[in-house]
């Protein structure tokens, strides 16, 4: 879509909610599309700190499959963070807004009964 069409776009998708929705409605979807817009960086920066992460292993690996690429997402959305303003938190925390004490259980891998 052309940057210049959007505004118009927007103005469209307001004019419909507002429309087809009472004003209570409307309100409470404006408001947790403004509380959305000002929690989320810009995707940008997203891609690019993926992106760099996976730079190392594309290079070692000369390629990788679906399979890889996949747990590899999991790898870098479920671990620890360790610096900046997210420190010691998990991305998939940010994006929940839901705390996290145990990141297998959530892709489907519970606690082992096996004790060392």
């Amino acid at each position: 879509m052309e940057a210049k069409a959007r505004p118009k776009e927007m103005a469209g998708a307001y004019y419909f909610l507002c429309r087809e929705l009472d004003e209570n409605e409307v309100n409470e979807i404006m408001t947790t599309i403004e509380k959305q817009l000002q929690g989320r960086h810009m995707a940008s920066s997203a891609i690019e700190g993926f992106n760099a992460s996976l730079r190392s292993y594309l290079y070692v690996r000369k390629g990788v499959n679906q399979g890889f690429l996949a747990l590899f997402k999991a790898w870098y959305n479920l671990r620890h963070r360790r610096w900046e303003q997210n420190k010691g938190t998990f991305a998939y925390e940010s994006l929940t807004d839901k705390k996290v004490s145990d990141c297998l259980s959530l892709i489907g891998v519970p606690p082992s009964k096996i004790t060392h």
